[in-house]
């Protein structure tokens, strides 16, 4: 039996615009995929001249924030802290200048506590606050976008930045569990906006309970900084419907952790982290039956102190 395929000619024009279309996304992508390569090339070359420039919030490829519960009303500060150095070892032995700049729209007023700096070969290390302000009433679900920008001016060139979504709603902390049936994992998802430090452990005047402020806290030591927490996290679940992905950032600085015997291994159930204030952290969980959608249940439950 004959089969007759009917050709259907599409007209010139129509093809013209298809070739554009194809080709557009071509040169998208390959400029997208360019500049990544970019970067990485001069991060490698910077390495190779023992120079480092970076920052615990402001990334080279722009990091992006949403801080999902900012109340509108008060101004927030950002404390980024700067440094020159890629590990213990491995440091910039020279001074290194930068200079801030930021973008923010009309509704929103901006400042920083300096409009550059050095970090000194010295110490390795530089901070600075960046503070937003409400030039507007805003109402929940609004949301302001504002971007930062840290330049090194010397020995070399490079720019850091960040954009932080502010989205109007309640202050403090929450969290969220992102799931489907079908999908292999869950995702749980803690926002912390407060704006300050407690202690957790006693030390000089300081008090188990008493709260600090963020530029109290940045001036402490590293010892003093380990013994407060913007807020605690306690993370607890059934093992035998979810299990925690052992290699998620949150779980390999948690503590407290608690375990239960399922066929004669030793599976996590409940275990501990310090967030910091600005800051959302995500740990994912995988399903022992990937069917199920726990979106909407107990099955992960999450605790606060602060």
């Amino acid at each position: 039996m004959k089969h007759s395929f009917m050709k259907i000619k599409l007209p010139k024009a129509y093809k013209i615009v298809i070739f554009i279309f194809i080709l557009s996304l071509f040169v998208t992508f390959s400029v997208s995929f360019g500049r990544y390569v970019y970067k990485k090339m001069i991060d490698l070359y910077f390495t190779t001249k023992n120079f480092y420039f970076e920052s615990d919030k402001l990334k080279s490829t722009e990091a992006t924030y949403s801080l999902d519960y900012w109340n509108g009303v008060d101004p927030y500060d950002i404390v980024i802290n700067l440094n020159s150095f890629k590990n213990d070892i491995l440091k910039s032995s020279t001074d290194i200048a930068y200079n801030i700049t930021y973008n923010c729209p009309s509704n929103v007023l901006c400042s920083s506590t300096k409009n550059g700096g050095t970090i000194s070969s010295s110490t390795n290390t530089d901070s600075f606050v960046f503070t937003m302000t409400p030039n507007d009433i805003f109402s929940d679900g609004d949301r302001v976008t504002v971007r930062v920008v840290a330049t090194s001016a010397s020995p070399y060139v490079k720019s850091l930045s960040a954009s932080f979504t502010f989205v109007v709603g309640r202050y403090g902390l929450s969290h969220e569990i992102s799931d489907s049936s079908g999908s292999p994992y869950l995702t749980l998802k803690v926002t912390n906006t407060l704006d300050s430090y407690y202690v957790k452990e006693a030390f000089g005047d300081y008090s188990r309970g008493d709260n600090i402020s963020a530029s109290v806290y940045e001036s402490l030591s590293s010892s003093n900084k380990a013994k407060c927490a913007s807020a605690v996290i306690t993370v607890s679940f059934n093992p035998n419907l979810v299990r925690v992905d052992n290699t998620a950032t949150d779980y390999l600085k948690a503590y407290g952790i608690e375990t239960q015997v399922i066929n004669s291994y030793n599976y996590v159930k409940k275990f501990t982290f310090d967030m910091d204030r600005s800051i959302s952290n995500v740990v994912k969980f995988y399903k022992v039956d990937k069917s199920l959608d726990y979106s909407n249940t107990n099955t992960v439950s999450v605790s606060y102190e602060y």
